[in-house]
């Protein structure tokens, strides 16, 4: 009779303790939504790293170049070099 009721005791300790983990879980977890990574609003495809560039120049019949970015619209080099 005794480890009868510690029986029952214990399930329904069990019980309460498991139904109060779920009804205090995060709703959120449940109802994820799961977004692909390449699509975006514009479905467009967003560069992530520097692009770059060289642009050349001829003076006087020698051909120089410099480093563009594209991405941030300036002179990666400094100065003119031969190429």
């Amino acid at each position: 009779m005794k480890n009868k009721k510690l029986l029952f005791i214990l399930g329904f300790i069990a019980q309460v303790t498991l139904s109060l983990n779920i009804a205090y879980a995060n709703p959120a977890y449940f109802s994820a939504q799961i977004i692909p990574c390449s699509a975006t609003s514009d479905s467009e495809i967003v560069p992530r790293a520097n692009v770059t560039g060289y642009q050349y120049m001829e003076i006087n019949g020698v051909l120089y170049k410099r480093l563009w970015s594209y991405t941030y619209g300036r002179w990666e080099d400094p100065y003119w070099t031969k190429a």
